[in-house]
């Protein structure tokens, strides 16, 4: 007789319970620092002098559950690895509507340069009328449309530094966040940006990893209904997920059906082809003015209570109209010089 040993449960032939499989992500802004009231994951304001932080609308957020790790690109992956004590990664995906930040930035004359907080993240706990205070080594990298400041000691580079993070009570009623650090600049004409930030508090074991999709415009019908599916994520259920999706798919379809009638449109006026439109001579046309006009037909889906004085902000359209100036500068002018440049728009617009 030979005998072999099994555990207990190979000899138990009843049923048993099954483990839940983990979500591949869930929604990351349910949880919210009751002191700050703000979901916590990574926001993007302006300081404005410490007087009330302009805060970005966070539309939604999500944090991937299932194997993080492989979502960071490599360039944030080496970065991690220079820090043998981070042992914990979250990794989250974070949508912010920039329209109402960028008409303030407009209003006030200042530059589109914004800070990354991550307040609500470090301080998760912070009571209302409490204060903390902690540092944090911070880089962003897999940037589009958005820029590093390694000139400036509170600018955000593609290196770790380290910054400052801290919240403090004003006139023992006001919860304020600062200092103004972790700084990064921000293309006044691109529709869409994005970045992967990656966030180390100082003495922890922990680290955050995020991509930032920035919605610049949000007036236009187009990159309005672009902007309406990231609220469809709601509690990051697949199901949510999937909706969102869908309704994304049907937006972006929809603007790039639009913009490509356009600048086909454009094209061939500037081609020669007679196209209608503009001012016409016989067989003559002003390929200039159809491009004026193409580009005010965007408009004609802002609302009606959209004013210049409250919303300075250039629409849509001038957004395309100054990427094209933008385009013919840098063909004009020699030498090095930085992305979204005036001096290169203007130089572009002049001819």
């Amino acid at each position: 007789l030979k005998l072999s040993y099994q555990p207990p449960h190979a000899l138990d032939r009843s049923p048993q319970p099954s483990r839940p499989a983990p979500g591949m992500f869930r929604s990351a802004i349910a949880q919210k620092c009751p002191g700050l009231k703000l979901p916590c994951v990574p926001h993007i304001g302006h300081f404005n002098d410490g007087s009330n932080y302009e805060l970005a609308r966070t539309l939604g957020a999500v944090r991937f559950m299932k194997e993080p790790h492989e979502k960071i690109p490599s360039a944030g992956f080496d970065l991690l690895m220079r820090r043998d004590n981070v042992q914990d990664i979250e990794v989250y995906l974070a949508l912010y509507d920039m329209q109402d930040l960028r008409d303030w930035a407009y209003r006030t004359g200042r530059p589109y340069v914004v800070n990354l907080l991550f307040h609500a993240w470090l301080f998760p706990e912070l009571a209302y009328r409490s204060e903390a205070a902690g540092e944090v080594e911070v880089a962003i990298f897999e940037t589009s449309g958005v820029f590093i400041v390694p000139d400036v000691p509170d600018g955000v580079t593609k290196g770790l530094r380290r910054f400052e993070q801290r919240v403090w009570v004003k006139d023992k009623v006001y919860m304020c966040m600062g200092p103004d650090a972790i700084q990064a600049r921000v293309d006044r004409h691109r529709l869409v940006c994005t970045f992967w930030s990656l966030c180390i508090p100082a003495g922890e074991e922990r680290a955050i990893v995020t991509k930032h999709v920035l919605m610049n415009e949000s007036h236009t019908h187009i990159s309005r209904e672009v902007t309406a599916s990231f609220a469809e994520l709601g509690d990051g259920s697949i199901a949510c997920v999937l909706q969102h999706l869908q309704k994304l798919l049907v937006g972006v379809q929809n603007a790039t059906h639009r913009l490509s009638k356009l600048m086909g449109r454009c094209e061939s006026a500037f081609e020669g082809v007679f196209v209608g439109g503009g001012s016409v001579q016989g067989a003559t046309q002003d390929a200039k003015e159809i491009w004026d006009e193409q580009l005010a037909l965007l408009d004609r889906s802002v609302g009606a209570g959209h004013t210049a004085d409250q919303r300075p902000a250039p629409l849509l359209s001038e957004m395309l109209r100054r990427r094209v100036y933008e385009e013919l500068g840098r063909r004009r002018r020699k030498g090095k010089f930085p992305s979204d440049d005036q001096e290169t728009v203007e130089i572009g617009g002049g001819g």
